[in-house]
């Protein structure tokens, strides 16, 4: 009877300790900023606020306009509102060296995606993607279908995202052991093997992307030009509307991306598109997301991380290992485990950089 006893008492303790362990984590808020209303960020905001749901957290969410007063001003009022994390897709890694320094000050952890913040007092974990390797699958398709004469349209300028990818772009070329002239130089037009023949900013959006890409076909003509690369699938939309309303055929150009969202995984079956990146903010909040709860639960994680991606065109896109950036269809993948997501993975690797 005593030996009974002494188990039930046990399985209580267990029980009462799981509880405690639950409520410790259940009821946490979070403050969630993201630099503008982008599919991209609203992609990833939504797998996180299904995920926290989960957990039985809170979130505060806030949505600039793109100026880094706005993400000063939310992370002070996140701060004075008393939240046990903040999250941030961020403007500026100037402004964000602000912002971290006011939540250290202040004892809340700050977790990052998408965008490099710096590595300063606060900062408790980041999950984006190597832009720069991003640039680099594109730079080696347009090597490969002999693209020379390239329209650049960035995302938003100052943006190490925007940055990386066209680093990497032109670093295939040198890579390769090809002229590119002064291209690594900022507006600079390239050498023999790669020049840049028009240069703009679309600032992620396929409004500004398009009116980019109806001046360079306006100024260069149909014949000036090998092909763009348009940095994400928002302004690839845009650049699509100009190709279509200038009466010119995309498939008779070489055309790069990035993003891999669902409506890139037709436009590339479809000969729209050449080429597309499969990085995905659903898995990349996803990683955010499990950096969080392991601070909360004490676990040791990953701190910086590289999510993990997927180069697709119309030679070898196979849509059932692409990852979705529709959250039912990411959920649906997610718990079928028809890809990898776990933050201890190996694929998911930490980023140069950034301290342990």
């Amino acid at each position: 009877m005593k030996k009974v006893l002494v188990m039930v008492l046990a399985l209580v303790m267990v029980v009462t300790f799981a509880a405690v362990g639950f409520a410790s984590t259940a009821g946490k808020v979070i403050g969630y900023y993201m630099d503008a209303a982008d599919d991209y960020y609203k992609a990833g905001f939504e797998v996180f606020s299904v995920l926290a749901g989960r957990e039985g957290w809170v979130i505060r969410d806030v949505v600039g306009q793109g100026t880094a007063p706005e993400q000063i001003a939310a992370v002070e009022n996140f701060i004075t509102s008393g939240v046990d994390a903040i999250v941030i897709v961020q403007n500026s890694p100037h402004a964000s060296s602000e912002t971290l320094a006011k939540a250290h000050d202040a004892g809340i952890p700050v977790f990052h995606l998408t965008h490099n913040p710096p590595d300063e007092p606060g900062l408790a974990g980041f999950a984006g993607y190597n832009w720069v390797q991003v640039g680099v699958y594109a730079g080696e398709n347009a090597i490969e279908k002999g693209a020379k004469r390239i329209v650049m349209i960035e995302g938003k300028l100052g943006q190490g995202s925007a940055a990386g990818q066209t680093e990497g772009f032109i670093q295939a070329f040198i890579d390769a052991g090809l002229d590119v002239g002064d291209a690594m130089t900022i507006g600079g037009r390239g050498g023999a093997d790669l020049q840049i023949v028009q240069w703009a900013s679309g600032d992620w959006f396929a409004d500004p992307a398009k009116r980019a890409m109806q001046d360079a076909i306006t100024a260069l003509g149909p014949d000036g030009f090998d092909g763009a690369y348009v940095q994400n699938n928002e302004m690839m939309d845009g650049a699509l509307q100009a190709f279509e309303e200038a009466g010119l055929n995309p498939a008779d150009y070489w055309l790069g991306s990035s993003n891999g969202k669902e409506k890139s995984w037709v436009w590339v079956s479809e000969g729209k598109l050449t080429m597309d990146v499969n990085q995905t903010p659903t898995l990349e909040a996803d990683l955010g997301y499990q950096q969080i709860k392991a601070y909360f639960e004490g676990n040791p994680y990953k701190r910086c991380v590289y999510s993990a991606t997927i180069t697709f065109d119309g030679d070898n896109i196979d849509e059932s290992k692409l990852i979705p950036y529709g959250t039912a269809a990411y959920f649906e993948k997610r718990d079928a485990g028809a890809f990898v997501y776990a933050l201890e993975d190996p694929r998911f690797l930490e980023q140069p950089g950034y301290q342990k």
